[in-house]
């Protein structure tokens, strides 16, 4: 590798520090306090003409289809005396998770078997009165009242028994049930914890895994590269040599402001179970592209204020050069605003780029 004389690299160090300070937009470019032999010595290498590559490259991740899960949550307040599943578990529609001693659970209990003896009482009372009245021993007013008194009863005992049917609660115990049959993705308690009353976090989270998401990330310039029902190849590390093939079937059109990306959707069959939640994956999105264009090695450009360059050398002069990104595959770029044939800088361009703006 050449080595360059110490006054250049004190040059090209003092460039660099002095990006430090705010700079305009569109800062004059000069290449005249650079030495000649820098600029000779730069690598560089020319912008090629190629049949631009299809395949798009995104990161992922496997999550629970959220159609297909459930979160389980506490209606009353209460104590954990015992839990019956754990994480990652299969659990059955209706099965009990968890066991909680509850006063509140006690206290709707004590209600319907209140109600249940206040509709026995009111239909005694009833009759008694209905004989009552038949034999002119009672006013009609009084069996009316009897009567309305009883409907009130029923009413009651038909509240009770709602509450207690909400609530699933026996005596002063209340069963944690599953809503669905799946996996036990989240668990949120353990044993001798308490669920007080203004508790809204979800307890457990209950998810069929039959079918899963991946959702990618599609970074900013691949972003008009990627289209609903595209097929992709999706891989992921505890299986690398196998390939699995699915459709983007959703586009989240929003952009994450602070990783430049969008995401998308993959929805897999998990018949087989070799998607687990939260595993990584890679997806490969192959485009149907029959069309050429510019292409640079990825490493020669230059990101600021959002804005890709690259430094050009031509006739043994250096500039920057505003370019937009087509494309990006590996460690090659497909771009505009260069022409074929164009000299671009490979070596030390970020150093060069800030002398260049910064002069």
């Amino acid at each position: 590798m050449k080595k360059f004389p110490f006054y250049v690299m004190a040059l090209l160090a003092s460039s660099f520090f002095a990006a430090c300070a705010d700079k305009p937009t569109e800062a004059p470019q000069s290449d005249e306090l650079l030495p000649d032999s820098l600029i000779k010595n730069v690598q560089t290498v020319p912008v090629k003409l190629e049949d631009e590559n299809g395949i798009i490259k995104l990161n992922g991740k496997v999550q629970a289809n959220e159609a297909h899960q459930a979160k389980v949550f506490a209606l009353v307040s209460g104590k954990v005396q015992s839990l019956k599943v754990e994480l990652g578990d299969f659990v059955h529609k209706g099965q009990v998770l968890a066991l909680l001693n509850s006063i509140e659970v006690a206290g709707i209990a004590n209600d319907l078997a209140n109600a249940e003896a206040n509709v026995i009482l009111a239909e005694k009372t009833l009759a008694t009165t209905k004989s009552l009245y038949e034999g002119n021993l009672a006013t009609e007013q009084d069996y009316l009242g009897a009567k309305v008194n009883y409907n009130k009863s029923v009413a009651d005992l038909q509240k009770a028994k709602q509450i207690a049917s909400i609530s699933g609660g026996n005596q002063s115990q209340y069963l944690i049930k599953a809503p669905i049959s799946g996996y036990v993705i989240e668990k949120n308690i353990t044993n001798n914890s308490a669920i007080r009353p203004d508790n809204n976090a979800d307890l457990f989270v209950i998810a069929d895994l039959s079918d899963v998401w991946i959702m990618a990330n599609v970074y900013e310039a691949d972003m008009n590269s990627v289209h609903l029902g595209d097929e992709v190849k999706v891989s992921t590390l505890a299986n690398p040599e196998k390939s699995y093939t699915g459709k983007i079937d959703k586009i989240y059109n929003v952009l994450d402001a602070s990783t430049r990306t969008m995401k998308v959707r993959i929805s897999m069959n998990n018949a087989n179970n070799e998607f687990k939640p939260e595993m990584f994956a890679k997806v490969r999105v192959d485009r149907k592209v029959t069309q050429k264009a510019l292409t640079i090695p990825a490493q020669a450009m230059v990101m600021d204020n959002g804005k890709n360059y690259v430094v050009v050398k031509k006739n043994n002069k250096l500039s920057v050069q505003a370019i937009q990104v087509r494309s990006r595959f590996e460690d090659k770029a497909y771009v505009t605003g260069l022409a074929l044939g164009d000299e671009v800088v490979t070596s030390s361009q970020l150093f060069l780029y800030q002398a260049l703006t910064n002069n």
